[in-house]
């Protein structure tokens, strides 16, 4: 009898591939869009508050930076442990991680680092919008980097496309730049000016965030490295880049404590709560419950360690999903956007020279884009991956051999035992 076979026609098989693929471009797009949102909002928010703290604190930066790494660690703590059955009952243990320990520590070494240099800049007569300059270099740094150590290639169209982005962000901070900032300077007496007190710090400031930016320009790449071969688990990278530090702040605690008591001689702000809360408010009195007292600048902490929460899950979730330039790109939009924002809510004016170096940055970004999301011929070795691939491959076979046999001598030990039972 002649078998029926049936067969799927060829525009049935189009519709299919085509809502595959609307699927997953569905998904990309949702997955970009959280990360652009957590960057450029998170990232922002926590520019304003970190202003606002070295305004008032200028060298504050590391009980900034200690603040940040505690608590992205205690978030990320129960997702990362799990609870295991000991000698006097369940005990908590890491879970198996995807990535090697060593490679983690690596990262968290230049990370801490960076972080490091970045906050202590601010104590040395470095402005936001000079700090937002000199980490916008970034671009330049990553492809240096890239090119030097990597020995990556950068097509023309990619490396222009990146100075033009470079040069829209630093001519649009300095056109951004307000006048309190130069009248502080100009109210300086003259005998501290020519101390040469300024211009010393100033060159430190310099030199720190000239560390950081190639440092993280390194860090980038090392990421994208560790990715390629081990897969892309930013959640993991974001617990053990802030956990694993913790420990180096034992080296800072002199000057944490010290950054803390200074925050807490700020002006202090009442939190209570009033008839006009939802829910609770009808059951308070007119006058309302006073809750507690808090600093000021306390406040101004908190909000920019929640914010930086947002913005470092932002982007190591987007250096998973794409190169270390890339990345650096959307940072420097997001540089860019802090800037106007600074300029909108403090009604400064936007001068010609702002408007220039904004469409440096678009031009630049949309020529980018053009290039494709690549950035060139990495120097990158597929080889770890391979190598590992072709181990799995040989273990696998190795267990599927060893299985084979032992069925094989379970089967002999079976006959032999069926034939001496018949003979007895």
């Amino acid at each position: 009898m002649p078998s029926i076979i049936t067969t799927t026609s060829r525009p049935e098989k189009d519709i299919s591939s085509r809502s595959k693929l609307k699927t997953a471009a569905g998904i990309v797009a949702s997955d970009w869009l959280v990360v652009l949102s957590f960057i450029f909002g998170g990232c922002c928010t926590n520019v304003f508050a970190l202003e606002s703290l070295v305004r008032q604190v200028p060298k504050s930066g590391n009980l900034i930076t200690f603040a940040q790494f505690a608590f992205i660690t205690l978030i990320g703590i129960p997702s990362h442990l799990h609870m295991v059955p000991g000698r006097f009952g369940w005990i908590p243990r890491l879970k198996p991680r995807k990535v090697p320990l060593r490679r983690w520590i690596v990262m968290v070494s230049l990370y801490f680092m960076v972080s490091i240099l970045n906050n202590l800049a601010l104590g040395y007569k470095i402005s936001i919008p000079l700090h937002i300059i000199f980490r916008s270099a970034g671009l330049i740094a990553n492809m240096t980097c890239g090119f030097l150590v990597m020995h990556k290639r950068y097509p023309v169209k990619q490396v222009m496309a990146v100075i033009m982005v470079s040069i829209g962000v630093v001519l649009a901070t300095l056109a951004g730049v307000n006048d309190h900032s130069l009248q502080r300077d100009e109210d300086l007496d003259s005998v501290y000016q020519a101390s040469g007190y300024m211009i010393r710090e100033s060159l430190i400031g310099i030199t720190l965030l000239t560390l950081g930016v190639f440092l993280a320009a390194m860090l980038g790449l090392y990421q994208e490295y560790t990715y390629r071969i081990y897969g892309k688990h930013w959640q993991e990278g974001l617990f053990y880049n802030h956990a694993l530090a913790l420990p180096m702040f034992l080296f800072l605690y002199r000057d944490i404590i010290n950054q803390a008591y200074a925050l807490s001689q700020s002006d202090p702000v009442s939190i209570s709560l009033d008839r006009s809360v939802p829910l609770v408010g009808r059951f308070l009195a007119s006058d309302g419950i006073h809750l507690f007292t808090v600093p000021w600048l306390w406040i101004s902490l908190i909000c920019n360690v929640l914010s930086q929460l947002v913005c470092v899950s932002g982007v190591h979730r987007l250096t998973s999903m794409s190169s270390s330039l890339t990345l650096n790109v959307v940072l420097n939009l997001r540089k860019l956007v802090s800037l106007v924002f600074s300029v909108l809510l403090f009604k400064n004016r936007i001068t010609p020279g702002m408007l220039f170096g904004c469409a440096l940055v678009f031009l630049g970004t949309f020529a980018y884009s053009q290039t494709g999301s690549s950035s060139g011929n990495s120097g990158f070795s597929n080889k770890p991956m391979v190598e590992a691939d072709s181990q799995r491959t040989r273990l696998d076979e190795g267990i599927g051999s060893s299985v084979q046999m032992a069925e094989k001598n379970n089967n002999i030990l079976r006959k032999r035992t069926k034939n001496k039972n018949r003979n007895t």
